[in-house]
């Protein structure tokens, strides 16, 4: 009959068996999960910069055609 105290020194033994079978698998999963979380996150700051570029640029371009309409009026004030 086995006592809990053996079967818990079973149990831990097999799971520490188990890891040091799988360490390198364990390892490379966690550098992969580490690479992928990486890219991930430089996807996403590109993103994000395009978005602020974009807003920028939309800005410059409102302010451009709202220059360009204003130059119009005062060039040719009757053709309103």
């Amino acid at each position: 009959m086995t006592t809990p105290e053996k079967e818990s020194r079973d149990w831990m033994d097999m799971t520490g068996d188990w890891v040091w079978s799988k360490w390198r698998w364990l390892v490379g999963g966690v550098v992969l999960l580490f690479a992928l979380n990486n890219i991930a996150g430089l996807v996403v700051g590109a993103l994000g910069a395009i978005a602020f570029l974009n807003g920028i640029l939309g800005r410059v371009l409102k302010a451009r055609r709202a220059v360009e309409q204003i130059q119009k009026i005062v060039a040719n004030p009757d053709d309103r």
